[in-house]
């Protein structure tokens, strides 16, 4: 299956228009369109236009381990040092969200780095606007997944 199969199948299981698609990607019909016929997405561009629909591309190894999906978030990349520790969202797992719409421009995410630390990061995304992390510990973590994920607290990574 090509990833253009994958995303017009991920659409029509959604009820999705690649019209709606086009304006979550920020990209003209023709634009998309062309390169679905063309299949010339790139790996990032297909996981945020399964992301749209609500799927997500995951690398398991032949054993059955799961390599992290790393710099998963579709949100600008933030990078802050607090406290001496540096946080970078581009080398974190994005676990969720309190982004309700693809509009809103102000809302919360919560990242796991690769040495087991949550944070939150915070986006104010307009011109001028100011986005920064807050690191929090794992109970804080737990309770805004169990809020914005729509999971209970135990299936938090």
């Amino acid at each position: 299956m090509t990833a253009s199969e994958m995303v017009r199948s991920a659409l029509a299981e959604a009820g999705k228009t690649q019209k709606e698609l086009a304006e979550f990607m920020g990209w003209s019909p023709q634009n998309l369109s062309g390169r679905l016929k063309n299949d010339t997405l790139t790996f990032d561009e297909l996981n945020k236009a399964l992301g749209f629909v609500g799927y997500s591309v995951k690398m398991v190894s032949s054993t059955g381990s799961e390599l992290l999906d790393l710099g998963n978030s579709g949100s600008p990349r933030v990078v802050q040092m607090v406290g001496g520790v540096t946080y970078d969202t581009g080398k974190a797992e994005s676990l969720c969200t309190s982004k309700e719409h693809p509009d809103d421009k102000l809302y919360m995410e919560l990242f796991k780095d690769q040495s087991g630390a949550y944070f939150l990061a915070y986006y104010q995304v307009w011109e001028g606007g100011y986005n920064s992390i807050s690191p929090m510990s794992k109970s804080a973590s737990k309770k805004f997944w169990a809020r914005y994920s729509g999971l209970p607290e135990s299936d938090m990574k």
